[in-house]
């Protein structure tokens, strides 16, 4: 019978560590940073971001790329995608990065569910007619139509983005 008792608890314990690593997988937050947040994080980052920038343009014909999968499938090797993926962490690029329009590059910061689909946020370098702007995106967003980008001018060449789509 003691060997029961300990195959339960052992059982237990399990179970217990697998929902433990379930909750610290999920996401640590329900909002996206706040324009002021985003802002702050691009001036303090911004050699990262333009490192990312100089890879993303030497990869090509890579379009798309984040911790999971890139596209085209293999377009870089296993170190150069890990290169990729730590530049990521650093970043809190949950969503990686893709090329937008025609020499753009977009930096997915965060997606989260909304109720009609999702919400992303993050910053888009030299977007193609970057309409509609917006001067505050975090009071925008309940506004922003589904499949629209919205953006907000940081500088020449940067813009904080919002989507919601379905």
């Amino acid at each position: 019978m003691q060997w029961f008792a300990r195959f339960i608890v052992a059982g237990a314990l399990v179970v217990a560590l697998l929902l433990f690593m379930r909750v610290s997988e999920a996401p640590h937050s329900t909002h996206h940073q706040t324009d002021p947040q985003l802002l702050s994080a691009l001036q303090r980052q911004r050699a990262l971001y333009i490192q990312l920038m100089g890879m993303f343009r030497q990869d090509a014909p890579l379009f798309s790329i984040n911790p999971q999968f890139m596209d085209p499938e293999h377009a870089v090797d296993e170190g150069r995608w890990q290169q990729y993926q730590q530049l990521f962490s650093l970043l809190s690029l949950d969503g990686g990065m893709r090329g937008w329009g025609q020499g753009g590059i977009m930096f997915i910061r965060s997606i989260l569910p909304v109720a009609e689909g999702n919400s992303t946020k993050g910053y888009v370098y030299h977007p193609q007619n970057p309409l509609p702007i917006y001067a505050d995106l975090d009071k925008a967003a309940a506004q922003i139509p589904i499949n629209t980008v919205a953006y907000r001018k940081i500088d020449d060449d940067w813009y904080l983005f919002y989507l919601k789509s379905h």
